[in-house]
């Protein structure tokens, strides 16, 4: 409703309640049971006090005065008038039969309204109890004026006044002074309870209280609140007597409940739930959310994700902590056998240079030898001896065993050493290099993800995909409007006819079966890493998520218990909590200073060793039979 629309509303109420009073005929009780001043002046403080935007005044008359009562009305208008003009705060005159005709439900249009009941005779606290009944009491601030005589017990013994209402009750002492009471119950059942708010004189005028509502209603005086808990572990563990049944929470929303229940002096009394839960097709709930709707249950103690549907049916306290929800797969094998881990170290052109250098050197070491032979023949000529020719291929063993870090025969040819001299060198170098890359190569274990995205994980078609089964993530991709998240919901969720029942179970199958990728929290993620078999690799973030708990729309207690939220959170013990829930991963996370060479890192040189050793045994064995052969046939010859 807009400033306009308002002042608009209220001039029409204003003229016709004008209108009604000018023709009403007189009642033997005056309508005003205070001085005109009193009303004003009191008013006006606990309006300046709650900032309110407007004031409704009930008179609670709907008969016909007689003409002498136009005097009274005539007060009425005039304070009407001093607070709309003068003082420059929109306020209307009415009875409840009119608030209920002209405003009725939307009443919530008003921002921060105080509602004024002029005095307490049987008519008002007829109409009273009427509206009390369908009117969200904590709405409004509200202001009661009684007379010397009238008990607020009796007045309000059939109006439920909830916990978070501000009701104010204003009663003259003997000094003339106004005393101005809290009114409140904290349950529909428990009794009316009232402390001092302020007061109000003509000499010091209002005072009213220094602090808050929560601390001055800090104290639920042992009242019962049902909790709905889910079994999450390890965040949330539901604790069972002999007979099953839940009488406890524990895991760190078991910590939290503690401190809220010694906080606010109550006790907590315990269902569970085996779901979250989520919105049908015909617009009903399951799950927890059913039970709060239904009036089962006061509280739901568990990680509630902040949704657009939720925020529909209930209302989020104060959040806990805020966390990334994306998708976790398992980390692909890295102890398969690597057949090229030999070959990796050095790329294809660096052992193509090897080879060429190793064919060189024996060309050219075999060149110097026959060149140096040549010269020796040509001694011999003279008599001299010609020294024997080294084999080809024997050099060119030779010259590989350098590159093993072997060595060769000394030369006596001047040459020859300067080659085998570079030659060696060269070795060194290149085996340092190889060593060295050898060894990160087998002890560094790397992978590559298959994918990181969300469209990856849909383009790679090989992967099912999972949430926890009636979760707010589950309504999240049933009702997104992004053409790849639509997609994986009817392709891929829409399938799993099993979905896990909590964060622990979805992990667990991403361990144990084939290609599973499951949607969970961060920190959840790094909770339960120690519980699985396996490493989880996360994919890229999809949204921020706000965690909280979740109370009715209408709670009476949602307020204390984001008072106390936020006092656990101010004084750094929620921060120690989730330091102390998340502290496991932090070791977790700690690696070793050296990382061990697995046997299947060995197994191409064992595998080549174990196929070299066969080859030479059959060789062996190949020879022997030959040699046999020629044997048999020599003596035969």
């Amino acid at each position: 409703m807009t400033n306009f629309q308002f002042h608009t509303t209220l001039l029409l109420l204003c003229v016709s309640s004008c209108v009604y009073l000018d023709i009403l005929p007189v009642k033997a009780e005056s309508i005003l049971i205070r001085p005109y001043y009193v009303y004003e002046n009191l008013i006006k403080g606990v309006h300046d006090y709650f900032n309110n935007t407007c004031i409704i005044l009930f008179h609670g008359s709907s008969k016909l005065i007689e003409e002498e009562g136009l005097q009274e009305m005539d007060g009425l208008l005039t304070l009407q008038t001093r607070f709309s003009k003068y003082l420059h705060i929109r306020t209307v005159i009415m009875d409840f039969h009119m608030f209920k005709n002209r405003v009725e439900k939307t009443y919530h249009h008003i921002k921060r309204p105080l509602f004024v009941l002029l005095n307490d005779f049987k008519e008002i606290k007829e109409q009273f109890v009427s509206v009390s009944k369908w009117i969200t009491m904590a709405y409004p601030t509200w202001l009661l004026f009684l007379r010397d005589e009238t008990r607020f017990e009796e007045f309000l013994s059939d109006v439920y006044i909830p916990f978070d209402c501000v009701f104010m009750v204003a009663q003259r002492d003997r000094q003339g002074s106004e005393i101005i009471q809290d009114v409140y119950r904290i349950g529909k059942e428990d009794y009316l309870r009232s402390m001092t708010f302020g007061t109000w004189n003509s000499s010091h005028g209002f005072q009213g209280p220094l602090l808050g509502l929560y601390q001055r209603r800090h104290d639920l005086h042992g009242h019962n609140i049902r909790v709905v808990a889910i079994n999450d572990p390890p965040i949330s563990r539901i604790s069972r007597d002999k007979a099953g049944q839940p009488f406890g929470i524990t895991g760190f929303f078991g910590e939290v409940i503690q401190l809220l229940q010694e906080g606010m002096n109550c006790t907590f009394s315990y269902k569970e739930a085996e779901t979250w839960g989520v919105q049908l097709l015909n617009g009903s709930w399951t799950g927890s959310i059913r039970m709060l709707i239904e009036d089962e249950t006061d509280l739901i103690a568990t990680e509630m994700m902040m949704s657009s549907d939720r925020l529909d049916v209930l209302k989020f306290t104060t959040p806990i902590y805020t966390s990334k929800c994306r998708v976790f797969i398992k980390r692909p094998d890295t102890t398969a056998v690597k057949w090229n881990a030999y070959l990796a170290p050095f790329a294809w052109n660096i052992w193509n240079v090897i080879a060429l250098t190793i064919v060189i050197v024996t060309l050219t070491i075999a060149g110097i030898d026959a060149f140096s032979r040549r010269i020796e023949w040509l001694s011999s000529i003279g008599g001299g001896t010609p020294r024997p020719s080294n084999d080809l291929f024997e050099i060119l063993f030779h010259v590989f065993g350098v590159f093993c870090g072997q060595s060769m025969d000394q030369s006596l040819l001047d040459p020859t050493r300067m080659v085998h001299l570079s030659v060696h060198l060269t070795a060194v170098v290149v085996i340092a290099a190889y060593s060295a890359a050898l060894i990160s190569y087998l002890a560094i274990k790397t992978f590559v993800m298959p994918f990181t995205t969300m469209k990856g994980l849909l383009e790679d078609g090989g992967y099912r995909f999972a949430v926890v089964a009636n979760s707010a993530e589950y309504s999240f991709f049933q009702n997104t409007t992004d053409t790849v998240l639509s997609i994986m919901f009817e392709e891929l969720l829409t399938r799993e006819t099993d979905l896990p029942i909590n964060y622990l179970d979805g992990l667990q199958r991403v361990c144990r079966e084939k290609n599973y990728a499951f949607m969970t929290l961060d920190n959840m993620a790094s909770v339960l890493q120690g519980k699985v078999d396996c490493v989880l690799e996360p994919l890229d973030v999809i949204m921020q998520v706000t965690i909280a708990m979740a109370v009715p729309f209408q709670s009476p207690y949602r307020g204390i218990i984001d008072t106390n939220i936020l006092l656990l959170r101010d004084s750094g013990i929620l921060q120690r909590l989730l330091k102390i829930e998340w502290s496991n991963d932090e070791i977790r996370r700690i690696k070793k200073g050296w990382t061990s060479v697995e046997l299947e890192d060995a197994a191409p040189l064992l595998l080549f060793l174990i196929a070299v050793y066969t080859i030479v045994c059959l060789l062996l064995l190949v020879e022997r039979l030959i040699d046999r052969n020629r044997e048999r046939r020599s003596k035969t010859n």
